[in-house]
């Protein structure tokens, strides 16, 4: 999680509805299609939205990923692909976003955004560009400004965004979830119609061959993000996304999936610059990023911000950059995160007049943690989805006016639960510089197979914690059987 509370594609999607008024709708032609549509957006308003958003949509996703020669690459490529589009005199923005988060999409006025997490998955310079080539065509085919004029019928998720924030965040937290849920879904989170997925996949391979890029790549880079959606999901144990990816905004199906190869075998034989493509991205970051720390089995450390806790036996973390958030899978659930305290107020004001400021709390004290940090514990009854639960509140004392939150919801109360949530609070420790330094995250590195490399061989020298087997087939776009080629370079995550 980073410092700052960021909010990820629904609270920009928020935002962006917030700062337009509705218009009367005008007539304008589709210069993919040839088509007259009528949208509330002219063309010069659509470049003028995406010029105003571009600033939240990098706040709330972390900001760009760090690395001028690969951001230099994505552009080359994007320009590449938009120059051969309807519409090039369009001044496009290419970025790769710092998430891990699996996902492209497109502002109005030629801002397009992919994620490291996207981008990992990508095997050839071919499939990127047809990537690019796909969010360019929803822009060439004005798919962005439809999908404004529809933005305000979305609600998903109004309630649980809702008891969310106000948990952790309060009455204006309570108020923003609310308005994420009713206003923002449709924008960014649900996609686009069956129809502009068909049409934004023709324009995409249309681009791709236009280019000079072989066109099955979009079929080949569509596989590779349904096995890794299925990975994802075997993670969590059979549940499906807690964050949406690229399928979920751009739903396929069957009959999408046949008609996009059908039509890229018919335009099939240009390039695909593998080598080009995985000569950029060998050391980029795979997972959470220094800047926002990550998980390490039950603990969550931060390199940047130099401190770390570890939740208790049996629990699971996930890092986002709004808050830590962890389950045991027996109603237990821990939330972390950084605010602010006013000056001069205490630990116990914080918890009685901000944090819980309307919540009857059974106790209220202050208190220090083993490592002898200023900290504050309330203890309250609270309701989630219907449930009564049990809530623990821990604030920990941080520099200046920093204070770390704990949050535990139980549906139990008794000494045991007590004493496992004091022992996060316990593990919390800030760490030295030199400690901070010596943490290293994950990262890509490319590795050229050898004639006596098997995949159980190059497996074993991967270091993600969990299903590194099925990371390592995935990544790499192999199947479980296929012996591999020698002198060909495959995709490994490592700590350096």
């Amino acid at each position: 999680m980073s410092r700052n509370r960021s909010r990820r594609g629904p609270a920009v999607a928020l935002l962006l509805l917030l700062s337009l008024t509705p218009a009367a709708c005008t007539p304008v032609r589709n210069p993919a299609t040839g088509e007259l549509q009528y949208t509330s957006m002219t063309p010069a308003e659509e470049r003028r939205i995406g010029r105003e958003e571009h600033p939240k949509i990098l706040e709330s996703f972390g900001g760009a990923y760090d690395d001028p020669e690969l951001a230099a690459y994505l552009e080359e490529v994007g320009q590449r692909v938009a120059r051969v589009s309807e519409i090039p005199e369009l001044r496009f923005t290419f970025t790769l976003l710092d998430t891990p988060d699996v996902n492209a999409f497109a502002l109005p006025g030629g801002y397009v955004y992919v994620t490291r997490g996207l981008l990992a998955l990508v095997n050839d310079e071919a499939e990127l560009a047809g990537v690019l080539g796909h969010e360019i065509g929803h822009i060439a085919a004005r798919h962005t400004a439809l999908r404004y004029d529809q933005a305000m019928l979305g609600q998903l998720g109004a309630l649980g965004a809702t008891i969310l924030g106000a948990v952790l965040f309060g009455e204006e937290g309570a108020r923003l979830g609310a308005d994420l849920g009713t206003l923002a879904a449709t924008a960014y989170v649900q996609g686009y119609s069956r129809q502009q997925e068909f049409e934004a996949d023709q324009l995409g391979i249309r681009y791709l061959v236009r280019a000079g890029y072989d066109a099955r790549a979009m079929a080949s880079f569509l596989d590779s993000l349904e096995r890794y959606d299925a990975l994802q999901t075997k993670l969590r144990g059979g549940r499906g996304e807690e964050i949406p990816s690229w399928l979920a905004s751009h739903p396929r199906t069957a009959d999408r999936v046949r008609r996009a190869a059908e039509e890229a075998m018919a335009a099939a034989g240009g390039a695909t610059d593998r080598e080009r493509l995985l000569a950029a991205i060998d050391g980029m970051v795979f997972g959470d990023s220094p800047a926002h720390g990550w998980v390490e089995g039950r603990s969550f450390v931060h390199p940047v911000l130099r401190f770390r806790f570890t939740a208790p036996e049996g629990f699971r973390l996930e890092n986002s950059p709004e808050v830590v958030a962890g389950e045991d899978g027996d109603g237990r659930l821990l939330l972390f995160d950084i605010a602010a305290r006013e000056p001069g107020t205490s630990l116990v004001g914080y918890l009685r007049r901000v944090w819980g400021e309307d919540l009857d709390f059974d106790e209220l004290m202050p208190g220090w943690t083993e490592r002898g940090y200023d900290a504050a514990i309330g203890i309250a009854r609270v309701r989630v989805d219907g449930e009564r639960r049990r809530a623990f509140f821990g604030v920990i004392a941080g520099e200046g006016r920093t204070v770390y939150r704990f949050l535990y919801l139980t549906r139990r109360a008794n000494r045991r639960e007590r004493r496992r949530f004091e022992a996060v609070l316990d593990s919390f420790a800030r760490l030295t510089p030199a400690e901070a330094a010596r943490l290293r995250p994950l990262r890509i590195v490319v590795h050229r197979v050898e004639p006596a490399d098997t995949v159980d061989r190059l497996v074993a020298r991967m270091q993600v914690e969990r299903l590194p087997r099925e990371h390592f087939l995935v990544l790499n776009a192999l199947r479980e059987g296929v012996p591999l080629q020698p002198g060909r370079r495959v995709k490994l995550v490592r700590r350096r």
